[in-house]
């Protein structure tokens, strides 16, 4: 089936109504994620819509949280923010090509194990803005992914991320089969905050260890009111690697991204220790 209407909305407003009326409508900005499945044969939307004209590709920071436009790209993430985790999670999505056009709205969508940006977005805390023709709400990225999915309406969209400024001690780290860019096996973003050596708060979210990107709460547990000592990030990680319920696909068994889970969440935590750059 053709498209039968590619709209291109100036204004927000513009777009929440077509989002209103149109039921089944494909809603792209860099188009990294539907282009594919549309070139492949797997999806036939009748209508789209480009959101890149309605003035979401935004960087803003007040009262000690940065606001991200939902249609900022990849490639603008590392040009306009100084925040050494998301630079990361920037620099580890897709190609330069792609990060050209995929935006940091259009990452909460991507199939797993897809979507490393979001995963540093959820070690940050950070909450999604989504409005409709009638509300605006904004939605902890802990609860933003579902069973089904994600928690969204179909009237609604994500027009912006809202991220408390890390003040903490953060590391992010991908595990490809191959050199990237290319599908994670697992990817480990961690935030903590630290009084001298005894960690106050942290932050664990993974992809490759369920069915989206994931908090790790037992590992956060073992974590909180103890230093990072070899033992204390041992238990972490043997609590990360028991929680996890990773996917099995063409890039690793799910034995596989388990045994990675606790590996690589022991060299975050063992870069944090050490004091390395995580840039």
């Amino acid at each position: 089936m053709p498209v039968e209407a590619y709209h291109r909305p100036t204004t927000l407003d513009d777009a929440l109504a077509l989002n209103a009326e149109h039921a089944s409508l494909e809603v792209i900005s860099g188009g990294t994620l539907t282009m594919p499945a549309v070139n492949e044969g797997h999806l036939f939307p009748a209508h789209v819509m480009d959101l890149r004209g309605v003035g979401l590709d935004y960087v803003d920071e007040a009262d000690g949280h940065l606001s991200l436009g939902a249609t900022l790209t990849m490639t603008e993430v590392l040009d306009r923010i100084d925040v050494p985790i998301l630079r990361q999670a920037a620099r580890h999505t897709g190609s330069w090509a792609v990060r050209n056009m995929a935006t940091v709205g259009g990452n909460l969508f991507a199939p797993p194990p897809l979507g490393d940006f979001a995963v540093a977005l959820l070690a940050l805390d950070a909450a999604v803005e989504v409005r409709s023709s009638d509300a605006d709400r904004h939605l902890p990225m802990a609860d933003f992914y579902t069973a089904d999915g994600n928690a969204l309406a179909p009237d609604e969209l994500v027009t912006e991320i809202r991220i408390p400024v890390p003040a903490g001690e953060t590391a992010f780290l991908k595990l490809t089969r191959k050199q990237e860019p290319a599908p994670p096996v697992v990817t480990v973003a961690v935030d903590l905050i630290r009084d001298g050596d005894t960690v106050d708060r942290a932050r664990i979210a993974m992809n490759g260890a369920g069915p989206h990107p994931t908090r790790m709460a037992e590992a956060e547990s073992v974590l909180e009111g103890s230093g990072l000592s070899a033992s204390t990030i041992e238990r972490a990680a043997d609590a990360a690697t028991e929680a996890a319920n990773p996917p099995e696909d063409a890039v690793a068994s799910a034995w596989y991204r388990r045994k990675m889970a606790g590996t690589y969440l022991t060299k975050a935590l063992d870069q944090i220790s050490h004091g390395e750059d995580t840039q």
